[in-house]
């Protein structure tokens, strides 16, 4: 931060704040990866008193092009099965002032709220509420760690799941949205074990499922403020239905400008009729007036059709073996895109054993069927801007992820996950997928993650790297960068006995303007946190 923005009340502010911070407990951000979902969910601690903890994050935040002081703070409190966390983001400009943007309405308030759950997955009934970072149904070939939080904290939507399990033949249901105030992006299932009561070995134990996911609306990443059908995104006036464009960025409507190129000189009314309603007849009056007839207007499209995804799933799971020392599972699960196509996993294996777990599962699509369609970087897949420049014209449009299914032809193929932990100085987690079949595009992906927690260097507790490509034609480390591609890296050091400083830094990509090639601050999606990690 600039010198002149210096405030000496942010520095005293920060010194009575940190003694709270450096006794409390934070969050734990999980690294997204396919398979991590074989056995367990989170199961949380029962509490018969109330159990408190602090969070927190202090810095610089360059914000709408101005730099703020910020502390965030997350405190928590669980008691018994129930625990609460709110997220409280200050911002202080350089004279000390409180930024009042995201404090000034109710739902301003309500995004403060980080989480509210009750009881987990596995209880006979359970919530949560707020901020849901990985969500997976069945075997994943619907929902596979879909997450609510990819542009958090600028979006901070309050999502949702409510579930009940039953000893009624092991009857259970939940439900799910990625935002209560929207409800576009939907989920749901049900289970049940059928031969409960039959006593039969092994097959007492199968558990039978069906599951939905749905987005309604995937053009409602974008919103459209003053209803003339152009999303803000790319609205230049996204507050006036009147007009929508301003190729030279001079703050007047194309409609209403005799210049649209912004290079003082008068366009040729024959390319800009609006010269002729300011001038009539100019050309005639001046015909040797030297009239700009390179004219490049920007062209903007409405929204796409709106075309809601619905896709369904039955799925089944089998404990063959659960000892200490050995867990083994058959599964499979079968899917439908609605108005698409279908895809299979049969047979699938889940083995735990020693210091490895692993999945095995053979895998086959139909023609116009995506894997895991609800993914980790669903939110910002599920609707994009395509800007275009050809000949000096520049046009905005809207393209749904769907459109990409017309393209996909039948495959199969496999998908194996393997992790392994080596005597707690390294670990090591891939996933592959490799699809093949003619005229196959989409159909390899790779998850790789390697982490050292390295004795030598007792102080450096973690350092991590995660990188994935999931559904290309071939994998490529060439350009390693590219809109089906995100990297994360990790570095934990202990800053004493009950706390640690971390850093985490994140980037995703997006091909803005459309020509497979990855760079500028447009295109290239980073994130950068460093805070304290504390653990009570």
């Amino acid at each position: 931060m600039k010198k002149e923005n210096f405030n000496p009340g942010i520095i005293i502010l920060v010194l009575l704040l940190l003694p709270a911070i450096l006794s409390a407990q934070s969050m734990n951000d999980e690294y997204i990866f396919p398979g991590d979902e074989a056995w367990e969910e989170p199961v949380y601690e029962i509490f018969s008193r109330p159990n408190f903890g602090l969070g927190g994050l202090l810095g610089n935040i360059l914000v709408e092009g101005n730099w703020y002081s910020q502390i965030r703070l997350r405190p928590e409190v669980a008691l018994w099965k129930v625990g609460l966390g709110v997220d409280l983001d200050l911002l202080f400009d350089g004279e000390g002032h409180l930024r009042r943007a995201g404090w000034e309405s109710w739902d301003d308030l309500a995004k403060k709220l980080f989480y509210l759950r009750f009881s987990d997955r596995r209880d006979s009934l359970y919530f949560k509420v707020g901020c849901i970072p990985d969500y997976t149904l069945g075997h994943g070939l619907i929902f596979d760690d879909y997450s609510n939080m990819l542009r958090y904290p600028q979006e901070k939507p309050i999502g949702a799941y409510l579930g009940a399990n039953t000893n009624a033949y092991g009857f259970g249901f939940e439900l799910y949205t990625h935002d209560v105030s929207k409800n576009e992006v939907l989920a749901g299932k049900v289970a049940f074990k059928p031969l409960t009561a039959m006593g039969l070995p092994i097959l007492k134990n199968i558990s039978l499922g069906g599951s939905f996911g749905a987005d309604r609306n995937p053009c409602g990443k974008y919103p459209d403020s003053d209803g003339d059908g152009i999303p803000d995104v790319y609205d230049k006036f996204p507050h006036d239905p009147q007009y929508w464009l301003d190729t030279d960025g001079d703050g007047i409507p194309d409609e209403l400008d005799i210049d649209l190129n912004g290079n003082s000189i008068i366009d040729h009314p024959n390319l800009n009729p609006y010269v002729n309603e300011v001038f009539p007849n100019i050309q005639e009056t001046y015909p040797g007036y030297p009239f700009d007839t390179a004219v490049f207007p920007d062209s903007a499209d409405s929204y796409p059709q709106t075309k809601s995804m619905w896709v369904y799933s039955v799925d089944y799971e089998l404990p063959i073996i659960d000892t200490e020392g050995l867990r083994l599972s058959n599964y499979g699960e079968y899917a439908i895109m609605r108005d698409h196509g279908s895809g299979i996993i049969l047979p699938g294996l889940a083995a735990r054993f020693f210091i490895f777990d692993m999945k095995l599962e053979f895998r086959h699509f139909n023609d116009q069927f995506m894997p895991s369609y609800f993914n980790q970087l669903y939110d910002d897949q599920r609707c994009q801007v395509v800007d275009h420049v050809v000949d000096g014209h520049r046009s905005y449009s809207l393209r749904l992820k769907q459109d990409e299914l017309a393209g996909l032809k039948s495959s199969q193929g496999w998908f194996g996950y393997l992790m392994g932990n080596f005597a707690n100085f390294a670990q090591m987690k891939v996933a592959y997928q490799d699809m093949f079949g003619q005229d196959v595009t989409k159909g390899k992906s790779l998850w790789a993650k390697l982490s050292f927690m390295p004795e030598q260097f007792p102080r450096l507790k973690e350092a991590s790297i995660y990188y994935s490509q999931t559904d290309v034609d071939k994998l490529d480390f060439k350009n390693w960068r590219n809109s089906n591609s995100q990297l994360n890296g990790r570095i934990v050091y202990n800053y004493g006995d009950n706390y640690n400083l971390v850093c985490r830094y994140r980037e995703y990509y997006r091909d803005v303007n459309n020509d497979g090639i990855i760079q500028g601050k447009d295109e290239v999606i980073e994130s950068l946190t460093l805070g304290i990690e504390f653990q009570f």
